[in-house]
C-alpha cells in the first residue's frame, strides 16, 4: 500500500509499505481522512518526540478517520462498513489510567505514527477498542480533526467549567487554538483570540471569536483590562511560546484558570510564580487529550453546537496521497502557511 515516508531530513515522500495484517482483536480501516499535527513535524525534522524510533521507521499520522473493511475474529463491537474516528493511543487497557479513559498516561502506550504505523496511508490495522463511532452527520474530515484538536479543546473547556458567564482567552491560533475558539464559543463564552498573525486573527473572528488581539500591535494585558473588570476568567495557551505562556498568566484574573496545551518542547520558560500564580491564587494545569468516555458528548457537541461545516473551517488544505502533494503539504505546514492540513487517500 502507499503511505507517507519521512526520512527526517525535512522531506516527505510517498513509499510502498507492506499491507497491514490484523490480529484477533484488530480491525482493518480504509483511511478516508488523516490530519497533520505540529507534533508530526518532529519526525519531519529528524527529532521524533518519542525516543527510540528514528524518523522513517513508521508511517506517520495520528488523527485519522475511515471505514472498517475487515474484522479480526475477536472483534465484536463494530461491523464492516462502520464509520469511525480513531484515537492515537494504544495502551494496555488495564492500568488505572487506561481504566479511567486516559490511555495516553499508560506506561506501555504506543502512539500511532510514532511507535507503530500511523494513518497517512490507505489502510490501517488497529485494536477495535481505539475506534470511535462517528455520527452519520459527521464528515470524515471532521472526524479526523475531532479527536486530537476539537475533542482535546472540548475536554479542556469542560474541565475548566466554561459557560456563558465566562470570558475566555485563546492564545495561539493554530489548529488547536482555532478549535479552542469553536469549543469555548459553543459553550456560550465570550472569546478573546490572541495571536501575532493577522490572517489567523481574521479566521478566529470568522468562526466566532468576539475579540481579536494582535499582540504585535496591542498590549494584550491592557486590551483585556479595557474589556473586563480585572482580566479574563479563563485562558487556554496553545502556542507553547514564552510570550504566549506569560501572556496567559498575566491576563487571567485572580482565582482564574489557565490551561496549557501548547508544548514548548525543550525551551525553558521563565515565569514569575509569586506574581502570576501564588498572589493571584491562579489554577494552572496541563491539558492533554480527552477521556475516552467523553467521545459521545464530543461528537454530539460537534454536530449540534458547532456544526459540521464550521468544524471543517479549521481545515485549510486537503491533499491526495501523491508524491508531489505530500511534499507540498508538509512544506506549507512547516512554513505555517496553513491551518489544519488533511490527507484524503
Amino acid at each position: 500500500m502507499k503511505g507517507v515516508y519521512l526520512p527526517g531530513t525535512k522531506e516527505a515522500h510517498l513509499k510502498e509499505w507492506p499491507d497491514p495484517a490484523i490480529t484477533e482483536d484488530d480491525v482493518l480501516i480504509e483511511i478516508k481522512a488523516s490530519a497533520l499535527c505540529r507534533s508530526d513535524m518532529s519526525i519531519y525534522y529528524g527529532k521524533p518526540l518519542l525516543p527510540g524510533f528514528p524518523s522513517g521507521t513508521f508511517i506517520p499520522g495520528h488523527e485519522p478517520s475511515g471505514v472498517i473493511t475487515k474484522l479480526g475474529k475477536g472483534a465484536r463491537h463494530f461491523k464492516e462498513g462502520d464509520r469511525v474516528a480513531i484515537t492515537c493511543f494504544i495502551a494496555c487497557g488495564f492500568c488505572k489510567y487506561c481504566r479511567a479513559g486516559e490511555p495516553m498516561l499508560c506506561d506501555s502506550v504506543e502512539v500511532l505514527g510514532f511507535s507503530r504505523h500511523g494513518a497517512d496511508t490507505e489502510y490501517l490495522a488497529v485494536p477495535e477498542r481505539v475506534c470511535l463511532s462517528m455520527p452519520k452527520e459527521m464528515s470524515y474530515v471532521t472526524g479526523a480533526v475531532a479527536t486530537d484538536a476539537i475533542g482535546n479543546l472540548y475536554a479542556t473547556m469542560k474541565e475548566m467549567s466554561v459557560s456563558g458567564a465566562d470570558v475566555v482567552a485563546i492564545i495561539g491560533l493554530g489548529p488547536m487554538g482555532l478549535s479552542g475558539v469553536l469549543a469555548a464559543k459553543g459553550m456560550g463564552a465570550t472569546v478573546v483570540a490572541i495571536d501575532l498573525v493577522k490572517s489567523r486573527l481574521e479566521k478566529a473572528k470568522s468562526i466566532g471569536a468576539d475579540y481579536a488581539v494582535n499582540a504585535k500591535e496591542v498590549d494584550p494585558l491592557e486590551y483585556v483590562r479595557n474589556i473586563t473588570k480585572e482580566g479574563v476568567d479563563k485562558a487556554v495557551e496553545c502556542s507553547g511560546s514564552p510570550q504566549g505562556i506569560n501572556t496567559a498568566l498575566d491576563i487571567t484574573r485572580r482565582h482564574g484558570i489557565v490551561a496549557q496545551i501548547g508544548e514548548p518542547g525543550e525551551t525553558k520558560i521563565e515565569i514569575s510564580p509569586s506574581d502570576q500564580l501564588i498572589r493571584k491564587k491562579l489554577t494552572y494545569y496541563g491539558s492533554w487529550y480527552f477521556k475516552l468516555h467523553e467521545w459521545d458528548e464530543i461528537a454530539d457537541f460537534i454536530v449540534n453546537k458547532i456544526g459540521n461545516e464550521r468544524a471543517e473551517e479549521i481545515v485549510s488544505h486537503r491533499f491526495p496521497l501523491e508524491e508531489k502533494a505530500i511534499g507540498e503539504a508538509f512544506r506549507l505546514f512547516d512554513e505555517r502557511k496553513t491551518y489544519k492540513v488533511v490527507f484524503t487517500p
